[in-house]
This record gives structure tokens, C-alpha cells and sequence, in this order.
């Protein structure tokens, strides 16, 4: 009788290809709404970008894909996001649907946390003569 023995390094490499894989995917899938040469440029609670030439700003919630805000920049434009300060309050609360009400009688959008936020730039094409 002979007895079959499974190679671990084989299937550890195998497992960590479908991961990869895996993670790939979704990947392709959470920006597959943004136009072609979308560059990721920033990221967090708080994003502050200056374009390097005339183009769009793209910011995206990463964990559910929707897109937040766009702008069209000109070069040396900067484009600033912080929910706390800017007038972003609408548009997070229609994503997150989610209010606390401070002590003072004052209003926040509550953010959850695995929000991720993205800024992407689309630059614009520049066009041959």
C-alpha cells in the first residue's frame, strides 16, 4: 500500500495565488467606476492635493465605492478634504446615513470605521497640434 503525501509548500503557493487573485479582483472591481488614467494620489480622514497640471480630482469611499466629490483642477489648484471642517456633511450622510448630536446642539456625520477615503487625479489630455 502506498501512501500519498501532499507536498505543504505546494499548497501554501496555490493558496497564496488564489489570494492574490482574490484580492486583485476586488480591487479591479472597488475602481472600475473611475476613468482610465485615474492615479491614486492620497488617502485618510483628511486629503490635501495640489495638481500638478490641469485635471480631475476623484474622491471615493473605498469600502463601498461610491464617489464623494470631483473637481475639476487647474494646475497649482489644490484640492482639500476634512469632513470636520468642510461642508461635506450632506453627501456623508446620505453614504452613512449615521448623526451624533454634540452637547453644544451642533451636528456630525458619524464615520464609520472602515471608511477608507481615496483621492484619485485624471489628468487632462493634452492635445497634439
Amino acid at each position: 500500500m502506498s501512501v500519498r503525501c501532499f507536498n505543504t509548500m505546494n499548497i501554501t503557493n496555490i493558496t497564496r495565488l488564489g489570494l492574490i487573485a482574490f484580492v486583485s479582483l476586488l480591487a479591479g472591481c472597488a475602481t472600475s467606476n473611475l476613468p482610465k488614467g485615474a492615479r491614486l494620489v492620497g488617502g485618510g480622514l483628511s486629503v490635501e492635493y495640489t495638481a500638478p497640471r490641469d485635471g480631475t480630482a476623484i474622491l471615493v469611499e473605498r469600502t463601498s465605492g461610491r464617489i464623494v466629490a470631483t473637481e475639476s483642477l487647474g494646475e497649482g489648484d489644490s484640492f482639500d478634504f476634512n469632513p470636520d471642517v468642510e461642508n461635506y456633511d450632506e453627501v456623508l450622510f446620505r453614504m452613512f446615513g449615521d448623526i451624533h448630536a454634540a452637547s453644544d446642539g451642533s451636528t456630525m456625520v458619524v464615520i464609520p470605521t472602515n471608511a477608507l477615503f481615496q483621492l484619485y487625479f485624471v489628468p487632462e489630455k493634452t492635445r497634439k497640434e
